[in-house]
């Protein structure tokens, strides 16, 4: 495995994942700043990586957009987004489907008949109740709970320890964050904080692969 985005804090629980389930990193190609890697003994610099052809890569990010830059650059270097990595400690149902290049992390409990788009990252001991739906680069954080019949829209970010309520829809792009208890449909875009969730007004930051922020 290809691991595109060495600094990332996130790559270390990717690596702890590949490794309890025996799969080798290859190479962790770092884009820009300092690597957090745990074996740095498989660091390579962008400029210095020679791509073997259609091996699987992932991109550990968090933020929707840096993943998506991240993934888009394994493609373009001829690396091929690898199937959906899952933690051993992650409870899944027998009825489930997972996109390519997505990543499900330790202790993590997904209810039956749900759905994840292509990239979607679930962070540490998140829950995801039943007929649940994530988009496409759709992050969760860290202790998030999504109760049953929650559909959240590609691009979108769920903060730690988030709590959505049943049959509510989170627009594309929009930001629950954490701590928020989600208890009515999000638009598109939006920003919800608090307890009931109430929308704010905020001002998106873009990304780019050559700003200083984490991959």
């Amino acid at each position: 495995m290809i691991l595109i985005g060495a600094r990332s804090p996130l790559v270390v629980d990717f690596e702890e994942t590949l490794a309890r389930r025996s799969i080798a990193v290859a190479a962790a190609v770092s884009v820009s700043g300092v690597p957090r890697l745990l074996d740095r003994s498989r660091l390579v610099d962008l400029a210095d990586f020679d791509p073997p052809p259609g091996a699987p890569f992932l991109a550990p990010a968090f933020a929707p957009m840096r993943r998506a830059e991240l993934l888009e650059l394994g493609i373009s270097l001829g690396l091929t987004k690898a199937e959906a990595l899952i933690d051993p400690s992650a409870v899944l149902p027998r009825l489930i489907r997972i996109g390519a290049g997505s990543f499900i992390n330790a202790g993590v409990v997904i209810g039956a008949m749900t759905m994840l788009g292509e990239g979607v990252l679930v962070n540490r001991s998140a829950s995801l109740g039943h007929h649940t739906v994530l988009g496409d680069l759709v992050s969760v954080g860290p202790g998030a709970t999504l109760a049953g019949n929650i559909h959240v829209g590609a691009g979108s970010v769920i903060g730690a320890g988030c709590v959505i309520l049943p049959n509510v829809r989170i627009g594309a792009g929009a930001i629950a964050s954490a701590g928020a208890v989600v208890r009515k449909h999000v638009p598109d875009g939006a920003l919800v904080i608090g307890n009931p969730a109430v929308e704010r007004r905020f001002n998106p930051r873009v990304s780019s692969l050559n700003v200083e922020d984490g991959e």
